[in-house]
């Protein structure tokens, strides 16, 4: 969604160099957001399939823990007594001038939520699909596809050491949801989001959201 290291700006090129991969051997940055991983296989299945490339290597990254709070508004200097706004980018990021465009709605509004009123299923069959999604992960996680994937790290902490070797977000307990129940959220009319098909963010937000 946003690139919050130093690196970032060319993460690939750092990433091939760092994984040994020769430097003739080019590399391509995609942005296109949540979706950015996803494009770079779309991207590496063409070149293969127009015989541009024999091999190609593809992923995604990012590291929300790392947006930084800017203070955007003293580049060329402030006068005395300026009300100096220090915003958090990870927050500010999905939330631009789009979202007037999209609708008359606050800007503080994701766009993304907007676009997700616009071509979402309705709410039931998103939550059919969201539930579906999670027993799909549990079945390939005991299974045990995702095995090769891992690097498990052991973390402490007051109960003890903690074994992280999995993903931490899946939520295989959860329910359908299809009772009528679970009431939109963001968007209370018309939404689709609800607790049960709403994606995570494993990070913690500022107190004031």
């Amino acid at each position: 969604m946003l690139q919050t290291a130093t690196d970032a700006i060319y993460l690939t090129r750092h990433v091939a160099l760092r994984s040994g991969i020769p430097i003739p051997v080019p590399a391509l940055t995609v942005n296109r957001l949540c979706g950015s991983g996803f494009q770079s296989i779309v991207n590496g299945c063409q070149e293969i399939a127009l015989r541009e490339s024999e091999i190609v290597l593809c992923g995604g990254a990012e590291s929300m823990s790392q947006a930084p709070y800017a203070v955007r508004n003293i580049r060329f200097g402030t006068k005395l007594g300026a009300d100096i706004t220090i915003s958090y980018s990870r927050w500010k990021t999905p939330c631009g001038p789009a979202s007037l465009i999209l609708s008359s709605r606050p800007p503080w509004l994701s766009p993304l939520r907007i676009w997700q009123k616009n071509t979402a299923l309705p709410e039931r069959d998103c939550d059919k699909y969201s539930f579906q999604t999670q027993q799909r992960w549990k079945a390939a996680q005991d299974a045990g596809y995702f095995a090769a994937e891992m690097a498990p790290i052991e973390l402490k902490s007051k109960k003890g050491p903690i074994k992280m070797d999995r993903d931490e977000h899946p939520r295989p307990q959860t329910t359908p949801g299809t009772d009528g129940k679970t009431a939109p959220r963001v968007l209370k009319k018309n939404g689709a989001v609800t607790a049960g098909n709403a994606s995570g963010i494993a990070m913690e937000l500022e107190p004031s959201l």
